[in-house]
């Protein structure tokens, strides 16, 4: 890894006794239900401390401050919901090499009392989420873009697979959730730099996905 532009990895001592290099900042986003946190967590498994992980969905304003504001939520997928600026701040923060707090309030860090999260600067910094290529801007600002492409039929099922609620049943899943995938997801797929059949085994992807990070950095 040399030359303008060329990143650090953590592994690579002499790098980081003379210079402190970019990290590589790879963006996973697709429709609900395609993989995209057990992506994550299989990239977690095979780069280790090399990665950092930032989930949009703790950058939801939060059930609670919406509650605050007296609002009805009838599309969870509504970008309205999201902080934006606060991921942009969070990135700015990353590609400047410092740590990060992340407010989080995903429903996955509420479950586990988890209130914030820090991120520290890693050779490799993810972003995940439905939304991570929805602002054109923001998009552009990632080296590595991966879309997970998976048939609408098959969304479906896997929601429908889920626990028993409103979000994973009918008419939810026909009424709103596949007109806000048209509108909202499926433009993100051309803003990726690779697109993957979801529909594979998850450590098959994995294994894609992490060679990719591998040969960008």
């Amino acid at each position: 890894m040399s030359g303008e532009g060329a990143r650090w990895m953590a592994g690579d001592a002499s790098a980081r006794g003379h210079e402190v290099r970019r990290p590589l900042f790879v963006a996973v986003t697709g429709p609900t239900a395609s993989g995209k946190t057990t992506l994550a967590n299989g990239l977690s498994a095979r780069l280790g401390a090399d990665l950092a992980v930032l989930s949009l969905d703790d950058l939801v304003i939060g059930r609670a401050a919406l509650a605050a504001t007296g609002r009805t939520v009838t599309d969870w997928d509504d970008p309205a919901l999201w902080r934006w600026d606060d991921l942009r701040g969070h990135l700015a923060d990353l590609r400047a090499g410092r740590p990060t707090v992340v407010d989080a309030r995903s429903r996955e860090s509420r479950a586990a009392a988890t209130a914030s999260r820090r991120l520290v600067p890693a050779p490799v910094v993810l972003l995940v989420g439905h939304l991570a290529l929805h602002d054109p801007a923001t998009a552009r600002s990632f080296d590595v873009r991966v879309y997970l492409d998976l048939p609408e039929e098959e969304l479906i099922q896997r929601r429908l697979s889920r626990p028993p609620a409103a979000e994973n049943r009918e008419p939810y899943l026909t009424d709103t959730l596949l007109p806000a995938h048209r509108r909202l997801v499926l433009p993100q797929k051309a803003r990726a730099t690779h697109i993957l059949d979801a529909t594979r085994p998850p450590d098959a992807l994995a294994d894609e996905v992490a060679a990719l990070v591998r040969r960008a950095g």
